[in-house]
């Protein structure tokens, strides 16, 4: 019976040190940020996702290539106590100052601020729970987290027919005028937004990149449906962060129906 025990404790012993041995290839790496977000937060910042990938290549649950691809695409993974790899999730910001919607409490109206001049006090314009495409209604939202932190990669420029210009990173959340949300990598010259201030569609001109020196924003509002996550950047409509990580499966559907 003792020799049976001792045989049984070594395999526990084995099979814990052994399960997951081998570090995550690319491949699966990549299937891995393809798929459902549930798994994600909102908040975090490409140094805090580049702290991620930093500790996972340290303890070999991902393999280099894994890693240099996470870092030159936006993907962190999420490692748990057991340092096991549960979730690739994005990262995705503002450039430092791109206008964002807020209400003006003091003024009774709404306004703009810098992204990287928002305050956690501050209340973000987002849509209702019952906004469609022909009523664009808003409200305003608490923050419930900002982020910031260096960009390596370049920004993606949109550069519209009605001279703004809104500079994101390219897993940023883009309301298109068909009502579908898309990230920014996937955004053609042929599409077209929606301008908060009047309703219409706004034409791309062309789209282009560019690196920033400067650290990048993003914000979570506490609104609680998915609505209330498109919120205003450069009288554009855009996701906030959530739109990267727990609703990322819902990118290249209608988020806003008419």
């Amino acid at each position: 019976m003792k020799s049976l025990k001792v045989v049984l404790l070594s395999l526990v012993c084995f099979f814990s040190t052994n399960t997951f041995a081998a570090p995550m290839d690319q491949a699966q790496f990549e299937i891995l940020g393809n798929k459902d977000k549930s798994r994600c937060v909102g908040g975090r910042s490409p140094a805090y996702c580049k702290g991620e990938l930093d500790y996972a290549l340290s303890k070999n649950l991902i393999t280099n290539r894994s890693y240099t691809w996470g870092l030159e695409n936006g993907y962190y993974p999420v490692v748990t106590r057991n340092d096991l790899v549960d979730a690739i999730c994005k990262c995705g910001c503002f450039e430092a100052n791109t206008d964002i919607s807020v209400w003006l409490k003091e003024l009774g109206t709404k306004g703009t601020v810098a992204a990287k001049d928002i305050e956690k006090h501050d209340r973000l314009v987002g849509l209702t729970s019952d906004a469609t495409l022909s009523t664009l209604t808003t409200q305003n939202f608490g923050l419930k987290s900002i982020t910031s932190g260096a960009e390596k990669l370049e920004l993606y420029v949109f550069n519209l027919e009605n001279g703004t210009q809104l500079k994101v990173t390219q897993h940023h959340g883009m309301l298109l005028s068909s009502g579908e949300m898309i990230a920014a990598k996937d955004v053609t010259a042929s599409d077209s937004f929606i301008s908060a201030a009047t309703q219409n569609e706004v034409e791309i001109v062309n789209i282009t990149r560019e690196v920033t020196y400067d650290d990048v924003y993003n914000f979570e509002t506490n609104g609680s449906d998915d609505a209330n996550h498109i919120i205003v950047a450069e009288g554009i409509y855009v996701g906030d962060i959530v739109w990267q990580n727990q609703l990322a499966s819902e990118l290249g559907k209608i988020a806003i129906r008419r």
